[in-house]
């Protein structure tokens, strides 16, 4: 579900994060970091998105990355190809990608 939630529709649930996770919590630092969070929060249903939480240990598959990847190309206006998800699935390493792109010109790496 991308749009809004309609009246009379049911809100999407949001869950808690995950002890188990193999990594600590670590805030967003940079408006990059916070804005990527937030998208993953939105796709993934997470009350909270650390920057080095793993995509895929978080729920997340390649429809949701599919999804994610074409927010990111609308919002920010880079294109991020499926292997940096997959290689480096975390919203660090994604914002580095994306600052790296915006620093030069062309898809991320």
């Amino acid at each position: 579900m991308t749009g809004p939630v309609g009246a009379g529709a049911t809100p999407p649930v949001v869950r808690p994060r995950n002890p188990d996770l193999s990594s600590e919590y670590r805030a967003p630092t940079t408006e990059l970091e916070e804005q990527l969070a937030t998208l993953w929060q939105a796709r993934l249903g997470l009350d909270q998105i650390g920057v080095d939480d793993d995509f895929f240990e978080l729920g997340g598959h390649s429809l949701l990355a599919a999804e994610l990847l074409v927010e990111i190309e609308q919002t920010f206006g880079v294109t991020v190809p499926a292997a940096t998800l997959y290689l480096d699935p975390t919203v660090a390493d994604l914002a580095a990608a994306i600052d790296e792109n915006r620093a030069g010109s062309g898809a991320c790496d």
